[in-house]
């Protein structure tokens, strides 16, 4: 009798930790985690096929507002993705390389350098980390990362996000937005946006800018330690694996006078970055002769708008296709038929912000601020309502001309001449 209660203890015990092992895991997966745009836009990289993308961005959110994969695809036909993370610190590129060439393995990668400019003293903090380690597998590539960063009492919380993010219900309704996309991308197998994310705004600059001027700066600054420490361990890992298609960039932003600085250590990384044997295409410094214009095609000081992203994504179009020769690769007829979606919800996303964008100007809002458009249900409900309203207007505007066109052929007359 003993050795049964003994057992049927034993069980009920096993039972117990199985469920709050089994809560833990569901509540860690669905609701106790870090969940915005960046979460999104890694989870739906690893959706991603392998070998289906042709060409991979990494960097910070220059690179997802910078740059649309859908529009891309429309127009240029290869497919495209922006492995990217907001504030991106300069110590997570390498990793972040790693991870593409792991379950992706692009012909093309493009490295946007804004991480390796950061001073010393404006290094991003570890929430910054964060936003690329959470959302990324329990793979050797993290497990590096981890033990080469953090002390040994803060390793289980990257592994176990519940133990940093147990309090994180209190950000819910306001988080369901984002939660329900999740689910919804999970269900669905792929991101509608394809990691792109906007703000509907045109924004003018209130003071003296310079990138007209940028042509002519030659000079260098030292870059901070830890950048070109950074830049420089990413520079010989490429190197050493022979890993040649990579090619470094720096995108447009607004250049206000305490910016030329970050512009003559971009200058110095560029000698750094050359020095190693690969590309570097600064198109902050040309900005103003390839077309971008800085009272139209940003929406503040660092990010392009919709106007400004259809520029910068022609410019590395043409630049991959063109100079660097990059082959397209064979889709499925279901892969063709996802990526079609994609591009019809980058013209809601246009279309939308455009109007927007309007609205604003309108009104003399032409500063900061503007509607964030990113892959969250909010979002995705008002592009949808936008687009289907447009549609119906555009119906009534089509029988109206019908109704108008049938009584212009009962008022001709009978010999068919009509006043010129």
């Amino acid at each position: 009798m003993k050795k049964k209660k003994t057992i049927t203890r034993g069980i009920k015990l096993i039972a117990f930790a199985l469920a709050v092992i089994l809560t833990t895991y569901l509540l860690q997966v669905f609701l106790l985690k870090r969940i915005d745009n960046n979460s999104l836009r890694m989870d739906a990289f690893y959706l991603e096929e392998k070998g289906s993308l042709d060409a991979v961005l990494i960097g910070a959110s220059d690179v997802y507002a910078g740059y649309s994969a859908p529009y891309a695809y429309e127009k240029y036909g290869y497919t495209s993705y922006p492995y990217a993370t907001q504030s991106a610190p300069a110590n997570i590129v390498l990793p972040q390389i790693k991870e593409v060439i792991k379950y992706q393995n692009p012909k093309m990668i493009i490295v946007e350098i804004n991480a390796f400019l950061y001073k010393d003293s404006e290094i991003p903090s570890e929430a910054s980390s964060r936003m690329f380690l959470d959302n990324i597998p329990d793979d050797e590539i993290k497990f590096g990362y981890i033990q080469r960063y953090f002390s040994a009492d803060k390793r289980p919380e990257y592994f176990l996000p519940i133990i940093k993010y147990h309090g994180s219900w209190t950000d819910y309704p306001w988080k369901v937005k984002f939660l329900t996309a999740e689910l919804q991308l999970k269900e669905r197998g792929y991101s509608l946006f394809r990691g792109y994310k906007t703000t509907a705004n045109e924004f003018h600059p209130p003071v003296k800018v310079y990138n007209d001027m940028l042509e002519t700066l030659d000079a260098t600054a030292p870059m901070g330690v830890n950048g070109e420490r950074c830049l420089r361990e990413t520079l010989e890992y490429l190197k050493d694996k022979d890993i040649r298609n990579v090619v470094f960039m720096r995108f447009p932003h607004v250049v206000r006078r305490h910016a030329i600085a970050r512009c003559e250590r971009t200058n110095e990384a560029e000698k750094i970055i050359k020095s190693y044997g690969y590309d570097f295409v600064n198109l902050e410094r040309y900005s103003a002769r390839e077309g971008f214009d800085v009272n139209k095609d940003f929406y503040n000081w660092d990010h392009l708008n919709v106007y400004g992203s259809e520029k910068l994504t022609d410019y590395i179009a043409n630049m991959l296709l063109n100079d660097y020769g990059m082959t397209k690769a064979e889709l499925t007829d279901a892969q063709k038929a996802e990526w079609e979606v994609s591009v019809e919800y980058y013209r809601k996303i246009y279309n939308y912000s455009v109007a927007m964008m309007n609205s604003r100007k309108k009104q003399g809002k032409t500063g900061d601020g503007g509607i964030t458009i990113s892959e969250d249900a909010v979002s995705i409900d008002e592009i949808n309502k936008y687009a289907e309203k447009q549609k119906n207007k555009d119906r009534n505007n089509t029988a109206e001309d019908k109704a108008l066109d049938q009584q212009a052929i009962q008022d001709t007359p009978d010999d068919g001449n009509v006043a010129e």
